[in-house]
């Protein structure tokens, strides 16, 4: 077979003489053209974004032009948009964790109950999501007395949002569970 000739070539609306008319006004090279040509990807040339072609992304009805804009609305990467679609668990992208994670135990401060030592250093402001394990992994009395102020300071804080829940009482004593519920 014969070289293809590319002649009188439109892309966004301009036509080009030939390739290398393109590739002198795009900044790529002759080669680049070709291929892409071939390929059918002519609206992409010279506009910086090489490999596969974007693909729209659908996560609970809203549809995203491609995995970066569905990644930056989330707040995840877009490599984790990715894996989740690979997965089949696209619709869970950016919600909460259903339930507690196989290694996590409840963990109890008080009257209250926590899925996790994770869950609880998030809910009482901790810097890291790790901070009550290190804490309790390491045995420290200060970090001890800081979890407890902490979750102090959330009883008081839950109590003033719902005043209408008491603390947990049993024959007037406290159960020490929260929300009342049995253990």
């Amino acid at each position: 077979m014969g070289k293809r000739v590319y002649k009188d070539i439109t892309i966004d609306g301009v036509t080009y003489a030939n390739a290398e008319a393109i590739a002198k006004a795009k900044g790529v090279t002759v080669d680049a053209v070709h291929k892409a040509l071939q390929r059918g990807t002519e609206h992409r040339i010279g506009n910086g974004h090489g490999g596969v072609e974007p693909m729209p992304v659908r996560i609970r009805g809203q549809v995203f032009s491609d995995a970066e804009a569905a990644a930056k609305h989330f707040g995840i990467t877009a490599n984790g948009i990715r894996q989740a679609i690979r997965c089949g668990r696209e619709d869970r992208v950016g919600l909460a964790p259903t339930g507690p994670t196989a290694n996590a135990r409840a963990f109890k401060i008080g009257t209250l109950t926590f899925q996790s030592m994770r869950e609880a250093s998030i809910a009482l402001g901790f810097k890291t999501d790790t901070y009550i394990a290190k804490v309790m992994r390491k045995g420290s009395a200060r970090g001890k007395q800081r979890i407890l102020a902490a979750a102090m300071k959330y009883a008081e804080r839950l109590q003033a949002e719902n005043p209408s829940v008491s603390r947990p009482q049993k024959n007037g004593l406290n159960t020490g569970v929260a929300g009342g519920c049995a253990p």
